[in-house]
């Protein structure tokens, strides 16, 4: 079996920490603005990415999406956004999120493909996104 290319080698020495400085420093523009991604119904879903996105991001390539999800695409996810596919919608089932719903996109990045989920908070009035992984979690009925 070949070996894959890993582009995250120059963090290999690195706490989890320096490592979200490191991206933070790298992702001005994935903070610095809002961004859009669109749904079946031509519907734009305006997000914004902050510091603490970035870090659960950062934690995210190196556990839940390891492999699939590399450090070095989180600077350029804005490069992904206009080509994300609308999978689905879910309300947030736990206790004191009301007004809470999580939307999931599905994203290739160099064959590699991811699921964006959006945490949408209609009573504050704010979208961000939350996670990215390599899977959806089935609903429970």
């Amino acid at each position: 079996m070949p070996e894959i290319y890993n582009p995250d080698w120059r963090y290999a020495n690195m706490t989890q920490t320096e490592i979200e400085n490191h991206v933070k420093a790298r992702s001005s523009q994935l903070m610095s603005q809002p961004h859009f991604v669109t749904n079946t119904d031509g519907k734009k879903l305006k997000f914004r990415v902050t510091d603490k996105d970035i870090e659960h991001l950062v934690d995210d390539a190196l556990h839940r999406a390891k492999g699939v999800l590399f450090l070095s695409d989180i600077p350029v996810l804005p490069e992904y956004f206009p080509k994300a596919v609308y999978i689905k919608t879910e309300k947030d089932t736990k206790k004191h999120s009301k007004g809470v719903c999580f939307h999931y996109y599905q994203i290739d990045i160099n064959g590699r493909s991811m699921y964006l989920n959006f945490r949408d908070d209609k009573l504050r009035h704010h979208t961000n996104l939350h996670s990215i992984t390599v899977e959806i979690k089935k609903a429970v009925s």
